[in-house]
């Protein structure tokens, strides 16, 4: 189990080495101005990378190109962010197939660190993502997963959204300015193969610059033994830097390994993992949402400092049959009276599982948004 975790982690360090380097090169040039799509720059060849006992993974680095905007009734415009086509490395023919366990647990579990056997292969993505707008508020973000054609890619179809978490290289990161968060900018958007998308409360916005930095890393996995293709899309909700009334948010990535690889340790059956940080910023909250592994039941902000609950983020589970029954939603609390945190006061993280098996990399992310003028 350990030289698998230690391949894994080589794998993501290799690839966010990467990042500091592709990342420096991005220019302004390539940017649009607000209200403008911007033009992709040309994307990076393929590479591929040594599993060490794990289903081959395979590094990609790519360009999120726009690929169409439409206009809402609010005035806003939802451009769709297009990221790859990426080949997926197929399952090794002697993994496993794709099995679940029948009872003992909250979702079925699924990785590539399964007891018995290889689950999936992984292919690791890094990808530039040019902003539909410079000068704007982001205002909702919903991620999704498709084959070639447009269709839905999920479990049913042999994959999955592993990872996707999104930066903007222009500007530090609040919980984790040192580390590798440093240095690949701040985390404002993740999800998983739930797929956690949302819209900010009306007047709130996530502020990109007139530079936006901004790129992904994705995870992706393939239960099959053939070898598949998908691209990843964004649908970014904005309006134009200078709308009025509107109040920038800060994103606060909160996670139970802040400053590391975003896994933890979970036991069989049910356990409670929790996790705090001394605010370095004031405000008061406006949204949050979680993410949790297979297993997840739930995950709570709380203000350690005052007691006050600012959000519960919980699992949900057997409702989309392309889920397969796999996690497939995350609940989110968008609303400006979620809750306030001072300088120097304690945020908290509950994190409730329960597995039918320990689990060496389950996840417990909170993504929180304040305004600090509020």
């Amino acid at each position: 189990m350990r030289q698998r975790k230690f391949g894994r982690r080589k794998g993501v360090l290799a690839v966010l080495a990467a990042v500091a380097v592709g990342a420096s090169l991005i220019v302004a040039s390539g940017s649009a101005g607000a209200g403008q799509s911007a033009q992709p720059a040309a994307p990076k060849a393929a590479s591929s990378l040594a599993s060490n006992g794990q289903p081959v993974a395979k590094e990609i680095n790519t360009t999120g190109v726009p690929a169409g905007s439409v206009k809402n009734a609010d005035g806003s415009t939802t451009t769709k962010v297009k990221l790859g086509p990426f080949k997926l490395a197929p399952m090794p023919d002697d993994g496993d197939d794709h099995e679940h366990p029948s009872s003992g647990g909250v979702g079925a579990q699924h990785g590539p660190d399964m007891p018995g056997g290889h689950h999936g292969a992984m292919t690791r993505t890094v990808a530039l993502m040019l902003p539909p707008c410079t000068n704007c508020y982001i205002t909702g973000i919903r991620p999704d997963l498709t084959f070639p054609d447009g269709s839905n890619a999920n479990y049913d179809g042999g994959v999955m959204l592993h990872h996707a978490v999104f930066f903007d290289r222009s500007k530090s990161d609040i919980t984790c300015p040192g580390g590798w968060p440093g240095m690949a900018g701040q985390r404002f958007y993740a999800s998983g193969n739930e797929r956690t998308g949302g819209t900010l409360p009306e007047g709130y916005g996530l502020k990109f610059g007139y530079i936006p930095l901004t790129w992904m890393m994705i995870e992706l996995m393939s239960m099959s033994h053939e070898e598949k293709e998908v691209a990843v899309t964004v649908d970014l909700k904005w309006l134009p830097g200078n709308t009025p009334n509107m109040k920038p948010v800060t994103p606060l990535w909160l996670d139970a390994d802040n400053c590391g690889l975003s896994e933890h340790y979970v036991p069989e059956g049910e356990s409670m993992t929790q996790w705090k940080w001394k605010s370095t910023v004031s405000g008061n909250f406006v949204g949050a949402g979680g993410h949790q592994h297979d297993g997840g039941d739930n995950i709570k902000l709380v203000n350690d400092t005052t007691g006050q609950e600012i959000c519960t983020s919980t699992a949900g589970y057997d409702t989309k049959p392309d889920f397969q029954g796999h996690i497939e939603s995350m609940s989110t609390c968008l609303s400006p009276s979620l809750g306030r945190v001072e300088k120097g006061e304690t945020l908290r993280l509950d994190s409730l599982y329960h597995t039918h098996m320990a689990d060496d990399h389950a996840m417990s992310i909170m993504v929180a948004f304040i305004d600090e003028k509020g």
